[in-house]
């Protein structure tokens, strides 16, 4: 890979890595073959979790729930799981948690693709965000990013953020080296990728801890 094919794929991850924003819940398990078994029981499997060996995956068969332990035991995540073909993808509901056991983050997957409404709090329970995620359809794939209202709290429970995200295509370009079948010389052949993302738009308010507005915003 050459280094425009490395700026222009490091610009065009930027853009599709925004869609989910923090909603990249860990999901650190690849396949049987590719995490060590450590143990099992009568109602899970552990294995070690991909790309972190101080983690553990625990993987129930039957019920397709999975569990994300640090190295004290404590969960990191948890949520369901659906097989496609050999991917192992993250579907339906989902939560991470602080270390204190409450909820952190709680939305839900399809296939792997964050849907619908999507709540973050602040560690002594309250609201922290509320976000919404649209499916779209492009090309007989489906794809998601932030669509609709939005929503920010202080740890006080009081408004700090009120907005409207809206989706759009956008161009990203693309650069592979191929080989000329007749001069055996490389040439360089750029190619589009459509990249859905979502964008501020229409009217949005900041406030202050007090309520009082402090800035307006039209997009």
């Amino acid at each position: 890979m050459n280094m425009l094919r490395s700026i222009l794929l490091a610009l065009f991850i930027v853009f599709t890595g925004n869609l989910y924003g923090q909603l990249l819940i860990p999901f650190a398990f690849t396949s049987e073959e590719d995490n060590r078994l450590i143990k099992e029981n009568d109602s899970f499997k552990y294995y070690v979790a991909s790309g972190d060996t101080m983690n553990t995956v625990c993987i129930n068969d039957e019920t397709s729930f999975y569990k994300l332990l640090n190295k004290d035991l404590k969960i990191i995540a948890a949520g369901y799981f659906v097989t496609d073909g050999d991917k192992y993808l993250q579907d339906g509901k989902w939560e991470t948690f602080f270390g204190s056991g409450k909820v952190k983050l709680a939305g839900y997957f399809q296939k792997g693709i964050p849907i619908g409404t999507w709540e973050e709090y602040h560690a002594n329970g309250k609201i922290r965000m509320i976000s919404n995620y649209g499916i779209f359809i492009q090309n007989n794939e489906m794809s998601s990013c932030m669509s609709g209202t939005f929503q920010e709290f202080y740890s006080s429970g009081k408004i700090k953020v009120n907005g409207f995200y809206g989706a759009s295509f956008i161009t990203a370009h693309d650069t592979v080296t191929v080989t000329d079948p007749v001069t055996g010389q490389d040439v360089i052949k750029v190619t589009d990728q459509k990249a859905l993302r979502g964008a501020k738009t229409g009217h949005w308010e900041y406030f202050d801890e007090n309520g009082e507005i402090e800035k307006k915003e039209d997009h």
